[in-house]
């Protein structure tokens, strides 16, 4: 009689350590946005130049405030995106702006900002993640996790698709990939580069490329670029970037 319990619970042992489990991710993502310094940039101000352009994003206990400055002819332009809504200022004037040239404004506004603090709010309730696979990126391995949206405060871009290679080892973003459909759809990649760390926020450049298919699968796209299969398309940089605590 023993004998068989024993039997059975080294049956057991063995069927449950041949169970691969798959990773959580969740936890990974909230690892990443741990590593990229995203509790610190809740309470604190970035500042950072933009293909000539001043952006900033303050944020204090869940209020935030997105501005853009720019000149427009003689005029002196900010744009600004709070709690509240999307304002317009020229000449410190606020301006009449009907909703779709606001909501036109508002989006360019938030893409900015979204891309250069990834992953912040990538724990956000619209969100949805799925653990893909582990896979290598020039020998070194990555979690790979798929980000889509809810409709329901997903924002006007939720059936976009994200991919993020999450490093195993430092849980740092070094790739991320994603389909869009705006005027048009496409497909993007980005290689992360230029790394810094800023008063504990981690700010990073990117090589941005396109795929030269036209349908590609978006968890392919690192192949793709080992291969030597993307086109690169442009320099995403962040210039004279500052972070300061709260």
């Amino acid at each position: 009689m023993r004998k068989n319990i024993l039997l059975l619970l080294t049956s057991a042992i063995i069927l449950v350590s041949c169970v691969s489990i798959e990773p959580d991710a969740r936890s990974i993502m909230n690892q990443a946005m741990i590593a990229h310094g995203t509790d610190v940039a809740a309470q604190g101000i970035l500042s950072f130049d933009f293909r000539g352009i001043n952006y900033s994003v303050e944020r204090d206990k869940g209020a935030y405030i997105y501005e853009r400055h720019l000149m427009i002819g003689t005029d002196t332009i900010v744009d600004r995106l709070d709690n509240d809504g999307f304002y317009r200022y020229s000449n410190g004037n606020k301006l009449p702006l009907v909703d779709s040239i606001a909501t036109r404004y508002t989006a360019s506004l938030n893409s900015v900002i979204y891309f250069a603090q990834l992953p912040y709010s990538l724990d956000g309730d619209a969100i949805d993640l799925r653990y893909v696979s582990q896979d290598t990126i020039k020998g070194k391995a990555y979690h790979e996790i798929e980000v889509t949206f809810k409709e329901e405060g997903g924002g006007e871009d939720h059936e976009d698709v994200f991919m993020y290679w999450v490093n195993v080892k430092d849980s740092r973003i070094d790739y991320l990939a994603y389909s869009y459909c705006e005027e048009e759809c496409g497909y993007r990649f980005r290689e992360s580069e230029n790394r810094r760390n800023l008063n504990g926020v981690i700010l990073q450049d990117y090589n941005n490329y396109k795929s030269q298919k036209g349908d590609p699968d978006l968890s392919k796209m690192d192949d793709l670029f080992e291969e030597g299969k993307l086109l690169k398309l442009s320099d995403i940089d962040s210039k004279r970037a500052i972070f300061e605590k709260k």
